[in-house]
């Protein structure tokens, strides 16, 4: 008995059909598979020749043979002279079958048991989406907020850069780099950061990373205990909010008028916090700046308290009437206490994801070493071609020709504003970046956003940015869109929301 031949099982076996479009070999190699996996071809079982089962299901031969192949490939097949072809004695790794046994060893409901999650997970579930845009659409409907225009972006001279870096004489630059980044690039940070925002720093306190959200995660994780209290300004950046309330910090909410964060009020509800996180130069999303007084009553409360405080300086070279304020680093008494985070996915372009933070003496190694652990490093190859963008002088010419473009986009959505919203909107003077809060003069901003956005004008309302109320407003955007398009998208949104 030992040398009869077994019979090939698989033509006594129901095989099925091809789906529509799907074809002869793929059909044959799925179901041959399904067959080994659900047991009934068992492990050892002998198959017809190519030729016999091409035969049978009027297959040519070359599928049959391929189908084999792939099988074997996979390991799901043996081979050998005198052997035939059978289902092998093993089968691969049961992750490369994970659908099927899921199917197989998936207990019954009533004798599951859901696997816990982490409380920051509990905390991170419940929150909306950090992106407050839906779906990116980078054709720009008018007047979504919070966004330049990547369609002035020298990008043929980013190419040539980029481009210079990829020569075979540099491939040694595409090993692992240094956490802390590029030397080349922080070294033009540092002089950027002289010149531009009057902070006076070395090199060696500049750690390059893919954003200011990053900065503020690794931030937290290194100064701000669970349950230890941290100061937000209300209204304020939802992705701050969304990160500190993830991350178990308490916050308090510490308002804002047009003179920036009430310091006085942020000690009168929790002198004792450990860290306070501002946007001082252009705040977010009220626009203003926070005067030299609260400056000055911050920076004392930080030393005194032994807290830090964690600047945001996400577009402020953007300033329309006089040059940009001096950032909050750039004050005396602030190197102990004050880290500043800045990005530049809002000065050149937002996929570039690269941001730096100039930190205190004391966390330089600390942070360097999170990054190390968490990130690596920051893309190198990116971090190359902007250090010569910086060197070269590109960024500043390109700083200088955005702002001038942003500014006459500005006073072109403030005067069509002027023309065709009154008693509608409500338009502040436009002082500096890239979006301005408009305040409506009847209705719910809820319901203005989802009537513009069914007719293609997109706005943020202003209480997603809000914690306390706030007369209804609405969070509009003007520096990607050119003058005609300002102008035809005002006279629609007139059009929009006087219709009652």
């Amino acid at each position: 008995m030992a040398g009869k031949q077994q019979a090939p099982l698989v033509v006594s076996l129901p095989l099925g059909a091809p789906q529509p479009g799907e074809s002869l070999q793929r059909w044959l190699y799925a179901a041959l598979r399904e067959a080994i996996l659900s047991n009934r071809l068992p492990s050892g079982s002998l198959l017809p020749s190519t030729r016999a089962l091409a035969e049978h299901y009027s297959l040519a031969r070359g599928t049959v043979q391929a189908a084999y192949q792939q099988l074997q490939s996979e390991g799901y097949l043996d081979t050998g002279s005198g052997y035939g072809t059978r289902v092998s004695a093993v089968l691969p790794d049961v992750t490369l079958n994970a659908g099927y046994v899921r199917r197989r060893i998936t207990p019954p409901a009533e004798q599951q048991r859901e696997a816990p999650i982490t409380q920051w997970a509990q905390r991170l579930s419940a929150e909306k989406p950090v992106f407050m845009g839906g779906a990116v659409q980078p054709g720009l409907r008018p007047f979504f907020p919070h966004r330049g225009d990547v369609l002035a972006f020298p990008i043929d001279l980013w190419r040539k850069l980029h481009t210079g870096h990829l020569r075979s004489s540099r491939l040694l630059d595409m090993l692992d780099a240094d956490p802390a980044g590029l030397p080349a690039l922080r070294s033009a940070i540092a002089q950027y950061l002289s010149i531009a925002r009057g902070v006076q720093v070395g090199a060696e306190r500049i750690v390059i990373l893919g954003s200011v959200q990053q900065a503020l995660d690794l931030t937290l994780r290194l100064v701000v205990a669970p349950g230890e209290r941290v100061w937000m300004e209300d209204p304020g950046y939802p992705g701050a909010r969304q990160l500190m309330s993830a991350s178990g910090v308490a916050m308090v909410d510490v308002p804002v008028d047009r003179d920036g964060m009430q310091v006085e009020e942020g000690m009168r509800l929790a002198a004792d916090a450990r860290m306070a996180y501002v946007t001082p130069s252009h705040q977010a999303p009220l626009g203003g700046e926070l005067s030299p007084a609260r400056r000055l009553a911050l920076l004392r409360w930080a030393s005194e308290n032994g807290s830090y405080i964690f600047e945001d300086d996400y577009d402020s070279e953007y300033r329309f009437v006089a040059k940009p304020i001096p950032a909050l680093r750039s004050l005396a008494n602030t190197d102990a206490s004050v880290i500043l985070a800045g990005t530049f996915s809002k000065l050149l372009f937002p996929s570039l994801r690269l941001a730096y933070v100039v930190l205190p003496p004391q966390l330089v190694e600390s942070f360097t070493r999170l990054v190390s652990l968490t990130a690596r490093h920051a893309n190198s190859l990116s971090q190359a071609v902007l250090a010569d963008f910086i060197a070269e002088g590109h960024f500043d010419r390109h700083l200088r020709r955005m702002r001038k473009l942003y500014a006459a986009r500005a006073e072109a959505f403030s005067d069509a504003a002027q023309r065709h919203w009154q008693g509608l909107i409500d338009v502040p003077p436009i002082r500096a970046g890239l979006d301005v809060v408009c305040r409506l003069q009847a209705g719910d901003e809820l319901d203005a956003k989802a009537r513009l956005a069914a007719e293609g004008i997109d706005v943020m309302p202003l209480q997603r940015y809000c914690v306390k109320p706030q007369p209804p407003g609405l969070v509009m955007g003007f520096a990607p869109y050119n003058e005609a398009a300002i102008e035809g998208a005002a006279k629609d949104v007139a059009r929009i929301l006087s219709r009652r």
